[in-house]
């Protein structure tokens, strides 16, 4: 628990002394390229290999059974929340975990792991390399777990001056030679939608206290680094392997390259083979360490494809013309013996046929001269989503003893003793299991196997044969990657996020959340007139074509599919994660986006197409409270308006290309829109229009140059404006002219969504890698006056005026205590006197007696007057004042 933090004000004239005090808390769908247009927005500013949808699971729509209504009557006044939020930093909300994830057995879950390393010598210390939320660190085997690159003054860069700020992580070593010395690469290179580009290269000399980043000159920026090799001998030699860019990323300079000096400098030692083509996995002989393999593993085939061997460093490359390689392969894998060098494993993906399945399983005995191919004797762990989920690793003990790991369900991890002869199937032992979707893998430093996957990180003893989770049990992992976040109209303790493979949970007050639906979790929101009613998208590969919107009428517990009338059913016709908007003036009407604009006046029983069906799926829908008949909708870059419900559409575009990713209409003037951009553009990532749509401004101001993903606008205060972007959140109070980093304390994570309850004064966060956040925007600030008292006889009386100037209720405001000077005596009313809840920008009267019996005519009688007040969320503040009463 920190300490309190204070804040004092003196008001002019009434010397009103006033203190507020409050506590802070301590603590799929893939690419393919004849979409690649669409996806990916402009080609010169994007990686050509970069991917453009997440990744449906097939074992995830298993959701769990409804339970009983958990919430009472709509509630109408604010409860206070139980984690306390702040004006000035961000309250971390959680998932920490999600306590019932889903996987086999149930039991705490994470978000996405990329990477794992294991200290060498002490088992009780890991890294991992979390697909969106940086570097965290365990000391005590899994117990609890800390962030390490949560703010990157660890990296001496301002976010709001520098965007080579990022918690995009692809890989994470170790070296054997020194533990201290950690390469953590960040980029995601499992090619799925939400696989973000990285930065460069985190070095830390001094086990993840600090870190510097490497760039090469560049070479690395929006690129993503899928595997890092250290030499056994030198902690100071390293190769990393540089595979396409990710989302948003750029191509070029892949390749597998090599430092000798920490990360000062860098060498592409693979160039004269390929730099535009994904660089997959490399792996160096800890016996030899001028040994190394590694693979160009494009997940669509390419003649580069292949596994290459330089026995000198990387000096020289050559192709191992056995192992699988050229156009027929996919995304490969390598893996290398400890205790025999000359065993080598090779696993490959198809890139045609079922997509994404085993292509390839061999091993060398001799170094990769000759291969035996494993293939048939081997089940498909990888399922349809090799290009995405697949890992490979040998024992360090026994070179016949290997792992592979890939999708979901039976046979999704697999376990040979015998070379790759025979498997024995591991994914869940006596029901208890691992998350799905495995992307990491490594051994602790007792030789147990570690599998990182979409839920975190999971250890398997093949002696007791057993799974143990090691998502904390002390401290948790807070890694979960939301796509959306729904706050409650009124009570802070009940929010909803959807979450990427983790499903819909719900926030009750404490860092551990509840799942409530199963699948990939889409955008949550609550009806703003029915606080009971809540709406949430799941793909249609998650629930299937009559379930992929749903609603609850009892605040989250239980849900129903309602989809009649959206004709648009398909993965085809709607995006993976689909857009939709909820009229905060009527709670029942809902516009959702698919490729036609459909709405709901009546909760989704029925829906009803407005106009026709664009030529590309809806992106972003903006809704108007204050016309119904205008809304506002982008899809794939194409912004477009309708004045007349639908009846006729206008193209009215951004002047800059990209692809939109929230449109936010004024509450009260259906002319005034805004825009945000979700790619990086040379003109700006934030637009307003004044004109219904026919020219936009940019109000990007000093903004970084990153994409942005979500917009709020103040109601209560005019140009006011929030906007989440890749790595935070910004507010301006200009109009957009100047930005500045909101608050204190937030990752430097992805924003995927932001929302603002302006009657609370808070704005939510979801991010997309470091779970949900929390803070203060407004809050009630009470001034004290008073006008010309009375005097009758001995009895004074004052006329208080309470004004809260404040841009939130001040609720439960009281006088506590009255304390005239001596002689003077108080009469009434009784202490405390209730004054009530004071609005914004309203003054409240309460008049005061005093008996001033003793005092001289011509005098001054001097009053204390002291109070309380609360915000929307409970916190307690402090007035006082001293007024003097000059006797007639």
């Amino acid at each position: 628990m920190q300490a309190p933090v204070p804040g004092i004000r003196f008001s002019k004239g009434c010397h009103t002394l006033k203190t507020r005090v409050f506590q802070l808390p301590s603590h799929k769908l893939i690419l393919f390229a004849s979409v690649l247009l669409i996806m990916a927005g402009p080609l010169g500013a994007q990686d050509p290999n970069s991917p453009g949808l997440p990744v449906a699971h097939p074992w995830d729509p298993n959701s769990p059974l409804p339970g009983p209504s958990i919430l009472g009557p709509s509630i109408l006044s604010p409860i206070v929340p139980s984690l306390p939020l702040s004006s000035t930093n961000w309250t971390a909300l959680g998932p920490a975990p999600i306590a019932n994830g889903q996987r086999p057995g149930g039991g705490p879950v994470s978000g996405r792991i990329a990477g794992i390393a294991a200290d060498p010598s002490n088992a009780n210390i890991l890294y991992v390399a979390s697909a969106g939320g940086g570097v965290w660190k365990t000391t005590d085997g899994g117990s609890t777990w800390n962030p390490l690159t949560d703010s990157q003054t660890t990296l001496s860069m301002d976010p709001l001056t520098d965007s080579q700020t990022t918690l995009s992580m692809g890989a994470i070593a170790i070296a054997l030679s020194n533990s201290q010395a950690i390469y953590a690469g960040t980029g995601e290179a499992n090619n799925s939608g939400d696989s973000n580009f990285g930065r460069g290269v985190m070095v830390s000399t001094n086990g993840g206290s600090t870190w510097t980043l490497q760039k090469a000159g560049g070479a690395f920026d929006r690129k993503a680094i899928s595997e890092i090799a250290v030499d056994p001998t030198n902690a100071n030699t390293v190769y990393v392997a540089i595979s396409g860019g990710g989302v948003n990323g750029l191509g070029g300079n892949d390749g597998v390259w090599k430092s000798t000096n920490g990360g000062d400098t860098w060498t592409n030692t693979t160039a004269s083979i390929t730099t535009t083509s994904p660089w997959s996995s490399v792996r160096i002989d800890v016996n030899n360490p001028a040994t190394l393999y590694a693979a160009v593993g494009n997940i669509f085939g390419t003649a580069t494809n292949g596994v290459y061997k330089t026995t000198n460093g990387g000096t020289t490359w050559t192709l191992l013309a056995n192992a699988p390689n050229g156009s027929v392969a996919g995304r490969i894998v390598v893996a290398v013996s400890k205790s025999n060098s000359q065993v080598v494993y090779v696993s490959a993906t198809s890139p045609t046929g079922t997509f994404g399945s085993l292509y390839r399983i061999e091993r060398s005995d001799d170094g990769g001269s000759t291969f035996t191919d494993l293939t048939a004797g081997t089940p498909n762990y990888m399922g349809g989503q090799g290009w995405y989920d697949t890992t490979l690793i040998v024992d360090p003990s026994n070179s016949a003893i290997v792992y592979v790991a890939g999708a979901a369900g039976t046979n999704s991890i697999l376990r040979s003793t015998n070379s790759g002869a025979n498997w024995t199937d591991i994914n869940s032992v006596a029901g208890v299991g691992p998350h799905v979707d495995h992307h990491a893998a490594a051994f602790d430093a007792n030789g147990m196997y570690l599998d990182g996957d979409d839920g975190g990180i999971y250890r398997y003893d093949p002696t007791m044969h057993s799974w143990t989770q090691l998502n904390g049990s002390a401290g948790y992992l807070n890694t979960i990657q939301f796509q959306g976040i729904g706050l409650h109209p009124s009570d802070l303790n009940t929010t909803l996020g959807g979450s990427q493979d983790n499903g819909t949970e719900k926030y009750a007050g404490t860092l551990s959340w509840t799942l409530v639906e199963g699948g990939d979790g889409g955008f949550v929101k609550f009806s703003k007139t029915n606080s009971l009613r809540v709406y949430h998208q799941a793909p249609v590969a998650s629930f299937g074509s009559a379930n992929f919107f749903r609603r609850s009428d009892n605040g989250g517990t239980i849900w129903a599919g309602k989809v009649s009338g959206i004709t648009d059913n398909t993965t085809a016709t709607q995006n993976f994660y689909s857009p939709f908007a909820v009229d905060p003036g009527n709670g029942d009407r809902v516009l959702y986006g698919a490729r036609h604009l459909f709405e709901t006046t009546n909760g989704g029983d029925s829906w009803s197409a407005l106009g026709s069906a664009f030529a590309n799926n809806i992106d972003a829908v903006g809704l108007s409270p204050s016309d119904s008949n205008t809304i506002y909708v982008s899809a794939a870059g194409n912004t477009f308006v309708t004045t007349n419900h639908g009846t006729t559409w206008t193209q009215y575009n951004l002047p800059v290309g990209g692809f939109v990713a929230d449109i936010q209409v004024d509450h009260a003037n259906s002319q005034i829109a805004y825009a945000v951009i979700r790619q990086f553009t040379s003109g700006g990532n934030v637009f307003k229009t004044t004109n219904g749509g026919i020219s936009w401004t940019n109000i990007t101001g000093n903004l970084p140059n990153l994409p942005v993903w979500s917009f709020q606008a103040d109601p209560n205060t005019a140009n006011l404006y929030y906007v989440g972007t890749d790595n935070g959140v910004y507010n301006t109070a200009a109009g957009g002219t100047t930005w500045n980093r909101f608050g204190s304390g937030l990752p430097d994570a992805q924003v995927f969504q932001i929302e603002l309850n302006s009657s609370l004064g808070v704005l939510g966060a979801a991010t997309h890698g470091r779970g949900a956040w929390e803070i203060l925007t407004s809050i009630p600030d009470i001034s004290v006056t008073s006008g010309s008292s009375t005097v009758n006889g001995t009895t004074v009386t004052i006329p208080l005026k309470l004004s809260n100037t404040g841009g939130t209720t001040a609720n439960n405001v009281i006088i506590s205590g009255v304390t005239p000077v001596s002689p003077a005596t108080y009469i009434g009313p009784a202490i405390p006197v209730t004054v009530g809840n004071i609005a914004p920008g309203t003054t409240v009267s309460q008049n005061l007696q005093i008996d001033v019996t003793g005092f001289k005519s011509g005098s001054v009688a001097h009053v204390q007057i002291k109070g309380s007040y609360q915000d929307g969320v409970g916190n307690n503040y402090q007035y006082s004042v001293v007024r003097g009463v000059k006797l007639p």
